[in-house]
């Protein structure tokens, strides 16, 4: 018997929902913890504005809930292979995704936003043309920026390492959210915001067939919308 429980439990971690006692279950959330307010690491810890919310959300909802951190274009692979139940990551709610996976109710609308360096003479955004473009992999920022005329796109990882490589002067700008680049001008010298394209809705993604756990999460986004608790958030994270 201490056997057959061990194979069991040892199948439930594989497959993202773990079977808890007394029938409980604890949902895997998978987020790329390198896209502050969004979401980042402080301390070891997961933290920031979805991580925030899906927390909430949980405690609503009833569910617990744990984290894994991934890569950004990893994530709906590891919905769709049931490595993880939930994605909460800054994810735009877009068509194709929608083939893959089943969003949440929207919870945020973010213009992309046209990061560029002070002294590199691109002063308007007249000037986008032509230019070259980092992006992170697998973001609604570098399917805009492959729609710009003449663009050279280098998609990296991370909005930090595509941010390094502009503060180098290896690329001439950064597509990222408002927020996203807000934090970056904030905390990097040199580098200044040039201006947006229209906003993205951001919603929480689940792999398809669980309908149940996306009723649920949904339930729980219409209450704090309605009591004002999904506003406090985005104030606190200035989004």
């Amino acid at each position: 018997m201490k056997k057959m429980l061990t194979v069991l439990l040892g199948a439930a971690l594989l497959f993202g929902t773990t079977v808890l006692a007394k029938g409980q279950q604890e949902y895997v959330v998978g987020t790329n913890a390198d896209y502050p307010p969004f979401e980042y690491l402080e301390n070891g810890k997961i933290t920031g504005f979805d991580p925030e919310l899906m927390e909430e959300i949980a405690k609503r909802a009833d569910i617990k809930i744990s984290w894994l951190d991934t890569n950004f274009d990893g994530l709906i692979p590891a919905l769709q292979s049931k490595r993880v139940d939930i994605v909460i990551a800054g994810m735009t709610n877009t068509e194709q995704r929608r083939k893959a996976v089943n969003f949440s109710e929207d919870y945020l609308v973010s213009p992309i936003t046209f990061l560029t360096q002070e002294t590199n003479g691109i002063a308007s955004m007249d000037e986008i043309k032509g230019k070259k473009y980092g992006v992170q992999l697998g973001t609604t920022q570098e399917i805009a920026a492959n729609k710009i005329e003449g663009a050279k796109v280098v998609s990296y990882t991370s909005a930090a390492a595509a941010v390094l490589d502009l503060k180098t002067q290896k690329v001439d700008g950064v597509l990222v959210d408002k927020s996203v680049a807000n934090n970056f001008v904030e905390k990097n010298s040199g580098i200044k915001i040039l201006g947006e394209l229209p906003g993205d809705s951001k919603a929480i993604a689940v792999s398809k067939g669980n309908e149940e756990l996306l009723e649920k999460i949904n339930a729980a986004l219409m209450s704090m919308k309605e009591d004002g608790t999904l506003d406090q958030l985005r104030a606190k994270y200035k989004l």
